[in-house]
This record gives structure tokens, C-alpha cells and sequence, in this order.
């Protein structure tokens, strides 16, 4: 099974613990979302969409906490080193991952790990729910000084669940999507590139418009004349 949670932050600038989470009115939502135990690992791992955010606890047991980006921040990413998450948000899914870390949750200045999916490596030989990195690089940390049951019980009243073969679904779904709208957006960038290739041949070639309106008359003149002998 797979726990689903909404965050949201205020969309203006505010205080970090000045969460809103029971008021939809000038808020963003955030789905955030973790297995039920260490057997889901591996499949939110091999399906999650490799854009997607995942959050542990550092050096320490923890449950996987996932960031699921939104369709067009998937299609806009340009590189993690650049990639910036809200610090509301941020703090709310580092709350998150501590509390889903039996040491975590009893410690203060916990350290909380992220990096993308894609950089997530797991296989048959490792211990269930057990990864590494692929590039150490792209792993970010940040600290969460104590734990904020505030922000954790706000969190657990937007908590669903669903079935890991739902998850799955919705992941292939949304890659699929994804993938079909590019293929969508470049055939019409090649369309577009083709017609900015003629006209700046045109433009070059002063007479290629003349020769193009000749051929239009010619043509129209063949159809005159054939309707004349009908």
C-alpha cells in the first residue's frame, strides 16, 4: 500500500511554521507520498517518475518519503543543482521523513537527505528498501532541529491510501502523458523551424515569392481552361 499526504504552503511569503493546511484559499498543494513499510520500496523506486523528489533520514533508518513534481515542473527541470523546493515545504517533508525514523524521531538536528529518483540505484543483491547513490553529488541535505507534532498531525489529517498497483498505474500514466505531449511539442517546433527555413530563404531570394505567385497563376489558368472545354 502507499500513504498519500497534501502539503500546502502559502503561495505569498510568510513565516515557516505559518502552514495552512485545513484552508485552500492562496495555497499550493503538494502531494507527498511513502510505502507502508520497506516491501513497497523497491516498487515506488522502479516506478516513481525519475523527476520525482526522494527524502530520507541520514544515516539513519527511515521510511522513503517521495515529492511528486507536477506535470509541468516535470517538463520544465532543467538540473537538480538548480532545482529549488520551498522552504514551507521543505520543512514539512523533512518533519515527515524524522517522523518515519524510529532513532530520527527521538533526536534533535536530524539531518535530512534528498536527490532524484533517477539517482536512486537498487538491486537484487541489496537488502530490501536498500539503495545508493549514483552520482554522491546530487544529494542534498538540510537540518531539522526538532520535531513539530503541529506540522505532523496537520499532515496525517490529508493522509490516503492507496494500492501499490494504483501507484503504479498513475506513475505510468503520467510518463506516458508526459512523453506524448514532447513528442507533440517537437513535431510542432520541426513545423515551425521548416517555415522560419522557408521564409528566410525567400527573403534571400527575392524572386522565390515571384516564382511562387507564377506558379499559382499558371495553375489557376490550367483550371480555367479546362473548365472551358467542359
Amino acid at each position: 500500500m502507499v500513504y498519500y499526504f497534501t502539503a500546502k504552503v502559502q503561495d505569498t511569503d510568510s513565516e515557516l511554521s505559518d502552514f495552512i493546511l485545513d484552508d485552500d484559499s492562496d495555497s499550493t498543494s503538494y502531494t507527498i507520498y511513502m510505502g507502508r513499510d520497506k516491501i513497497e520500496n523497491d516498487p515506488l523506486i522502479k516506478h516513481s517518475h525519475p523527476k520525482n523528489i526522494w527524502f530520507h533520514v541520514d544515516k539513519l533508518s527511515s521510511a522513503h518519503i517521495y515529492l511528486q513534481l507536477t506535470k509541468d515542473e516535470i517538463k520544465n527541470f532543467k538540473s537538480f543543482e538548480n532545482f529549488t523546493i520551498n522552504e514551507n515545504l521543505l520543512t514539512q517533508l523533512g518533519q515527515l521523513t524524522k517522523a518515519n525514523s524510529i532513532k530520527g524521531n527521538k533526536l534533535n538536528n536530524v539531518s535530512i537527505i534528498y536527490t532524484l529518483v533517477e539517482n536512486l540505484h537498487t538491486d537484487g543483491s541489496m537488502d530490501t528498501g536498500t539503495v545508493t547513490f549514483k552520482n554522491p553529488k546530487l544529494v542534498k541535505r538540510f537540518n531539522i532541529a526538532k520535531k513539530d507534532n503541529s506540522i505532523i498531525n496537520k499532515l496525517n489529517k490529508t493522509k490516503k491510501e492507496e494500492s501499490t498497483q494504483e501507484f503504479i498505474d498513475v506513475q505510468e500514466d503520467l510518463k506516458r502523458e508526459i512523453s506524448s505531449e514532447r513528442k507533440a511539442e517537437e513535431r510542432e517546433m520541426k513545423e515551425l523551424s521548416k517555415q522560419y527555413e522557408l521564409k528566410k530563404k525567400m527573403k534571400n531570394d527575392p524572386y522565390a515569392d515571384l516564382f511562387v505567385e507564377e506558379n499559382k497563376t499558371q495553375t489557376n489558368q490550367n483550371y480555367w481552361s479546362e473548365d472551358n472545354f467542359m
